[in-house]
């Protein structure tokens, strides 16, 4: 089947239904898990006026706890997942390169849910437990994390994962324009309007995209939106980055059914995990780490949106305006 990552489909003539069938048994059971404990706190600590915690801002920070500790779980070791703020500064990068020092000022993302962070190869400004401030070149993916998607939500957090993909803008030592992160909005539930069904709510997600992503370029776009509990809308990886015909489709999952409740954290891992293991980020072999059901396709394609170019302007690292 097609994923985030991989435009490609199994051509196999042997039968491959039960293929990964454990590693998909595996990832229900990590969301089911996932599920049970961050309905602990409003368990324990229920509000007397409506559902939920009696404390809104402490059960958001400990479901974005909830998240990073999955994926500390099973990211590679060299990658952290943290929260705080990407420092993109005005300076000398690379062996030579000034290009940032000549045309920019020192600039920063808002605070940020999760940025999976490669902290064993590149420095951090400062840290804290989980906290921390990180340049730019480290950052893998970035993630906002929410109890439950609302509608009035979505655009201002795809604005902010724009915004921050946007810093991560770097180049390799020969030039070339490294992948930038993968950026998702990830939620338990799903609050969008309880009238509408599947194809309406995937519709409205990309309508959300498609408007919060006019003359960017394809690695700025949003990578995903996903309702563990309900659907997934990601980007596609064009079929070829040589020839690149500045368009992003995006498509959609219906996985509301609990045995299928892999699929929205097996998007999550595989788009970071294709981030990190990119050839303009990293020489080595991507692992086999997530199993999706063979045949099983897309239950939607949203649509295509027009981007500027695949990486970044062609003005590399220098000043970008939108």
């Amino acid at each position: 089947m097609p994923d985030s990552e991989d435009t490609s489909t199994s051509t196999s003539a042997a039968p491959t239904a039960n293929k990964g069938e454990r590693v998909r048994s595996f990832f229900n059971s990590e969301s089911k898990a996932l599920h049970a404990l961050y309905r602990n706190i409003e368990t324990l600590i229920p509000s007397a006026k409506k559902s939920g915690a009696a404390h809104t801002g402490e059960e958001g920070r400990y479901i974005e706890a909830l998240v990073r500790s999955f994926l500390n779980k099973h990211l590679p070791k060299e990658l952290e997942a943290l929260s705080g703020f990407i420092l993109r500064p005005a300076a000398k990068v690379g062996i030579a390169d000034r290009s940032r020092r000549a045309t920019e000022d020192d600039a920063h993302s808002s605070q940020l849910d999760i940025i999976v962070y490669d902290s064993a190869n590149y420095p951090v400004y400062e840290r804290f437990e989980e906290f921390a401030i990180v340049p730019p070149e480290g950052v893998v993916a970035i993630i906002s994390v929410k109890k439950n998607l609302y509608k009035a939500q979505v655009a201002e957090e795809l604005s902010k994962l724009s915004a921050a993909a946007l810093l991560c803008r770097t180049t390799t030592e020969e030039g070339e324009h490294r992948r930038g992160p993968g950026t998702s909005l990830l939620s338990f539930g799903n609050k969008l309007d309880d009238k509408k069904v599947f194809k309406d709510w995937v519709t409205d997600m990309f309508n959300f995209i498609a408007a919060a992503h006019k003359e960017h370029f394809f690695d700025q776009c949003t990578g995903s939106i996903i309702c563990l509990d309900s659907f997934s809308v990601f980007k596609r990886r064009p079929n070829s980055e040589t020839e690149f015909d500045n368009k992003a489709t995006y498509v959609a999952f219906d996985h509301h059914k609990e045995d299928e409740w892999h699929f929205g954290l097996q998007f999550l891992l595989t788009g970071i995990l294709a981030g990190h293991y990119h050839p303009t980020r990293n020489r080595e072999k991507r692992p086999g780490f997530t199993s999706f059901p063979s045949g099983r396709s897309h239950d939607l394609v949203l649509g295509t949106i027009d981007v500027t170019s695949l990486r970044f302007p062609p003005t590399a690292e220098g000043p970008v305006t939108k």
